[in-house]
């Protein structure tokens, strides 16, 4: 006799009739490839709505293209309604059992979980089936918290972390299938890659704001997403029950991106205690719509007693939020480079301020290798050129080992060697190491 689970299980796999949608390939997919085949359990956490699914199914095609049949895959999604309300261990386990003994009774399985965060005691049954069963796990997760509590004390030595972002501007004009130029030199990009990287700047990278051509969409669906992160990701899973106060905090910090903050700043505009502002933004951080980007020192007193600068990880829920007509080009372009080093350094950036700021200072060991400097319009012989440039000088005095670079939504007409093309940043043009 047939599970009545089994009805559920086919809705989501290619072997009951499911139509998985892969999509355009996402970038990342590459560095997983090495793991695709070893023992240890591979995490992909990322924004809710980045593409973590989807990624999912770009896997499942290269182990199709390797010979692994679509039987032998199992995927499941702890989010959908059918399981949602009554997910627990005894549903992950049984659902497990259904498929195996129906579907793929014998050989290697790959197994995907799709928001398995919601399973309370999942990490320890994936250890155990792992530990003693011929199986090959994968996980998504919309929260940090996923990654570096339960993993890092239950699978401690088992399991390989990706990190998964809104889409680059390279996978942005892919997706727009925009072509780029074999030779790309410091000039002015064409016409289209401008107006690209305009609607980047305001609209951010999440692939189905992307896609979608409609601005009233892409209006309703990203604050559709910002509400489902700060109830699903934040206020469930923290018990918070002030959704006003966690949404009105979440919207500053979104509206205020590439601006110095401190707990204490935040306390007095909300008038709450440090530890509920330290909560709540630790618990925003975690569910990957803000980040924080230390001062650099290497004493960490220094580092602590700094305020941090806020980066929202898209910027599409800042268009959203704002309640400015005006852009200001350069906060987005700076928080568009922070997301960009991300993806290269992730934990290795910070900025750094003697009687100037510099927007990021990269990183290698123990010493600085990169100095960024990032404003969108910087008109010749200027005090914002003048300003920009004295920063810099300051930073390359600092940190004589470094390279600078000074990145510009325009080049000058003055010539300086350490100037750069936004787009050649974004687009990993001339980068250095």
């Amino acid at each position: 006799m047939k599970s009545a689970l089994l009805p559920v299980l086919s809705q989501w796999n290619r072997w009951g009739g499911a139509s998985l949608h892969s999509g355009y390939p996402r970038s990342i997919i590459k560095k997983t490839l090495p793991f695709l085949n070893t023992p240890e359990i591979i995490t992909l956490v990322g924004l809710r709505r980045c593409g973590k699914t989807t990624l999912l199914y770009q896997i499942m095609d290269v182990l199709e293209k390797q010979g692994i049949l679509p039987e032998a895959m199992l995927h499941m999604n702890f989010e959908e309604p059918a399981i949602a309300l009554d997910v627990k261990l005894e549903i992950l386990d049984e659902l497990y059992q259904t498929y195996r003994r129906e579907i793929y009774p014998q050989g290697k399985a790959f197994l995907f979980f799709d928001e398995i965060q919601n399973v309370p005691g999942w990490e320890r049954w994936a250890r155990a089936r792992n530990d003693s069963e011929e199986i090959k796990i994968f996980i998504t997760g919309s929260s940090a918290h996923l990654m570096s509590r339960e993993l890092g004390t239950v699978l401690t030595g088992r399991h390989v972390e990706f990190y998964l972002s809104s889409l680059s501007f390279l996978e942005y004009l892919h997706f727009k299938n925009i072509a780029i130029p074999k030779k790309m030199l410091k000039t002015d990009p064409s016409p289209l890659i401008q107006n690209a990287l305009k609607q980047y700047l305001t609209w951010g990278g999440l692939p189905e704001i992307v896609l979608s051509e409609n601005v009233d969409r892409k209006r309703v669906l990203l604050k559709q997403y910002l509400d489902d992160i700060l109830f699903k990701d934040v206020a469930m899973r923290h018990q918070i029950r002030d959704i006003v106060l966690l949404r009105n905090m979440a919207i500053h910090l979104i509206t205020h991106t590439a601006c110095l903050t401190s707990i204490n700043r935040l306390a007095k505009i909300f008038e709450i205690s440090l530890e509920t502002v330290a909560n709540y933004c630790h618990f925003l951080q975690e569910s990957f719509l803000i980040d924080f980007l230390p001062y650099f020192s290497l004493k960490t007193a220094e580092r602590m007693r700094n305020p941090q600068k806020i980066h929202v990880c898209d910027l599409g829920f800042r268009q959203v939020m704002s309640f400015s007509n005006s852009p200001d080009y350069g906060k987005l372009a700076e928080t568009l480079v922070y997301q960009q080093l991300q993806r290269q350094y992730r934990g290795d950036i910070f900025y750094w301020k003697g009687v100037q700021e510099v927007d990021f200072v990269v990183r290698k060991g123990n010493d600085i290798h990169r100095i960024i400097q990032v404003a969108y319009d910087v008109p010749d012989n200027t005090d914002t050129w003048q300003r920009e440039m004295t920063a810099l000088e300051e930073a390359e005095q600092r940190f004589p080992h470094a390279s600078s670079t000074l990145l510009v939504g325009q080049l000058p007409k003055m010539h300086n060697k350490r100037l750069l093309p936004l787009w050649h940043q974004l687009l990993g043009i001339n980068e250095s190491a």
